[in-house]
């Protein structure tokens, strides 16, 4: 074997390395924008709370409106569950996620209508990742993916 060979054999690997650094950096790109794009949606639903809930102070009946609101939020935590079920949502945001939505399933506004999904007297047969993000405070949904192994979870850095 000859230097060439060794050049090549060389090349070969830096350009395999490159490729491999190249899609693991797109890979986290990808789950940063979802992300993002995840949390401009959450400030853009909370507008349309009451302002007492956003101080987590109980208030009154809401209006039909306030209550569009906490119904869409209550979808865009379901989403934020599948995401996360996905692997599109990372482990450093989840971590700040899941407190987050559980501690507002709890509060005015959010926990009458919650209450109501969660005992399945609405939508029974939706919610059903945050019916068990509610009854497992360490709840992850990634994590309790069988298929997906410890390494390649390791690897996506979730």
């Amino acid at each position: 074997m000859n230097a060439e060979f060794w050049v090549a054999v060389f090349a070969a690997g830096v350009a395999l390395i490159a490729l491999i650094s190249s899609a693991v950096s797109a890979a986290r790109a990808r789950v940063k924008t979802i992300e993002d794009a995840y949390i401009a949606r959450y400030w853009q639903i909370l507008d349309g709370f009451p302002s007492l809930a956003l101080v987590a102070e109980d208030g009154t009946a809401c209006s039909s409106e306030e209550l569009k609101a906490v119904r869409l939020y209550l979808r865009l935590c379901e989403d934020e569950l599948e995401l996360r079920e996905l692997g599109w949502v990372g482990g450093e945001t989840w971590e700040q996620w899941r407190p987050g939505i559980r501690a507002q399933l709890n509060q005015w506004l959010v926990a009458a209508e919650w209450a109501l999904i969660r005992d399945c007297h609405r939508a029974p047969h939706q919610f059903m990742l945050l019916r068990e993000l509610d009854a497992t405070p360490d709840y992850d949904p990634y994590r309790h993916r069988p298929y997906i192994g410890r390494f390649t979870r390791q690897w996506r850095g979730l």
